[in-house]
């Protein structure tokens, strides 16, 4: 980068980086946002999945067993009208019990934490103050923390300069 008069960057060099920077943000994080909602529509895709199985199977299998099962109740005593009442309502716990475990997938679903937790802290870094060299800065905003497990490089992927170094690396 050109240093402009008295080794400092020109107004215009730092609105480059600046816009540079944020760009690269925006794209890390809506990356991390693609990854995490890519796993949630996963698990949405095996509950529905399930309940589809769950609603295929017991329709299928409707018609034969209810007449198997209408059929023996008759054939052990009982009259054929309500035979086939108990066999509906066989039919009726049999697909609430598939019904709780699909409902159970979707509860377990979440939002994307780790994204909304890194834009918060890009958002608080880019609050803070900018502190000119030789400048006394008048808050004393911690740094965002990376979020645990994500490694620091890809919680926060923007260089953060010091002043007269380089946000590059290399030192462009």
């Amino acid at each position: 980068m050109k240093a402009g008069e008295g080794g400092e960057p020109s107004l215009g060099e730092l609105v480059a980086l600046a816009t540079r920077d944020v760009s690269l943000l925006v794209r890390q994080e809506l990356d991390l946002a693609k990854a995490e909602l890519t796993r949630t529509a996963t698990a949405a895709a095996v509950g529905i999945a399930c309940l589809a199985v769950a609603g295929g199977l017991g329709l299928c299998a409707l018609i034969a067993v209810t007449i198997f099962l209408g059929e023996l109740f008759t054939w052990a005593g009982v009259e054929r009208f309500w035979s086939y009442l108990l066999t509906a309502g066989l039919y009726l716990a049999v697909a609430g019990v598939i019904a709780l475990f699909g409902a159970t997938r979707f509860r377990k679903l979440s939002p994307p934490e780790r994204t909304i937790q890194t834009v918060r802290d890009d958002i608080a870094w880019l609050r803070r103050p900018t502190v000119a060299p030789g400048s006394v800065a008048t808050t004393s905003a911690p740094a965002p923390t990376p979020v645990a497990g994500s490694g620091s490089a890809a919680a926060h992927p923007v260089p953060r300069s010091v002043p007269g170094q380089s946000a590059v690396p290399g030192g462009r």
